[in-house]
């Protein structure tokens, strides 16, 4: 064999080892939709119907294993996840209600039917004293109470006496909230904005001032959505610095 076929048997092996087989399981099955991201070298996939998934990856590198159902998963690559297939966990979000304890059987409590008679008859003469034209009766001398108005009026004594639930608009996030993330989160932080982003650390609050004019939902900043949050800043850095290219050639 000659030693350019070793070398580029050589570089063959390398190359191909440069991807992560796996397995993404929790504690009852393996896991479909999940989504990997490769930060370092911001490629993406997804695991297919078995849970199976293969990334582009090389030693170093950082993985984020994302779910709705499941807490973000971070990796960092070392040699042994490039060998064969790997089988990773996520763990489960557990609904705080499972999290109780009972302590015996739950006995539902029984409806007083006169008290509960009692108090929607005071609610009725209260709202009638408020609202007396709304149960006038006709002007004729023997016609009957306007009972649909009336009927209209007793269904409102059942609503909720909080106010209507208001389509608000969702609130985004500030460079105050970005500084504040990025002071206290073990994942976001100056190294991944150094290495990662790509951004100076001269140029932070710069930043975090452009990712404001984004209009980014606040509730990524939940961290079940990381992995949507990291997909945020490597769009926007890539444009934050073709800004600072552009401003500077003129």
């Amino acid at each position: 064999m000659t030693k350019s076929t070793i070398l580029f048997c050589l570089f063959a092996t390398t190359m191909l080892s440069q991807n992560i087989s796996g397995t993404l399981y929790d504690a009852e099955a393996a896991i479909s939709g999940v989504k990997i991201m490769n930060i370092t070298s911001k490629s993406i996939t997804s695991t297919d119907g078995s849970g199976n998934f293969k990334i582009y990856a090389k030693v170093k590198d950082t993985l984020i294993f994302s779910s709705l159902f499941h807490h973000t998963k971070q990796l960092v690559v070392t040699p042994s996840n490039l060998e064969g297939t790997q089988v990773f966990e996520l763990k489960k979000i557990v609904n705080e209600l499972d999290e109780i304890e009972l302590h015996g059987p739950i006995t539902p409590k029984e409806m007083d039917a006169k008290e509960a008679t009692k108090r929607i008859n005071k609610q009725f003469k209260t709202d009638v004293e408020r609202n007396p034209h709304l149960y006038r009766r006709p002007n004729t001398n023997s016609g009957p109470i306007d009972f649909i108005e009336i009927g209209r009026r007793v269904v409102k004594l059942f609503e909720r006496k909080t106010p209507k639930e208001q389509n608000l608009a969702e609130t985004t996030i500030t460079s105050d909230d970005l500084n504040t993330l990025f002071k206290t989160d073990k994942f976001f932080n100056d190294t991944f904005l150094v290495l990662d982003l790509n951004i100076t650390k001269d140029n932070k609050h710069l930043f975090f001032a452009y990712c404001e004019t984004k209009d980014i939902a606040s509730s990524l900043l939940r961290p079940d959505n990381k992995i949507y949050l990291i997909d945020k800043f490597l769009d926007y850095s890539e444009e934050f610095r073709e800004i600072l290219k552009e401003s500077q050639n003129h």
